[in-house]
């Protein structure tokens, strides 16, 4: 998948998660289940394993490249 499907992709299932939350907040197990799902996927379609969100906002501990492990010698 390229960026730009990638990209398309994370906005309708973005837009499907807008669609239930209704019923998320209201409590219903099938589609808070099915929130979780969406979630997980937008998180694998943005590369949030590696330290990216949708946002495009990355984890403070990627921003210096160290991957949170600091060089402790002064």
């Amino acid at each position: 998948m390229n960026p730009e499907e990638a990209r398309l992709e994370i906005k309708r299932l973005e837009d499907e998660r807008l669609r239930l939350a209704p019923e998320v907040m209201g409590g219903d197990p099938a589609a808070v289940a099915e929130d979780r799902r969406l979630e997980r996927r937008i998180r694998e379609l943005a590369g949030s394993e590696r330290g990216h969100h949708p946002d495009e906002a990355i984890e403070p501990e990627r921003r210096d490249g160290t991957g949170g492990q600091r060089d402790t010698k002064d």
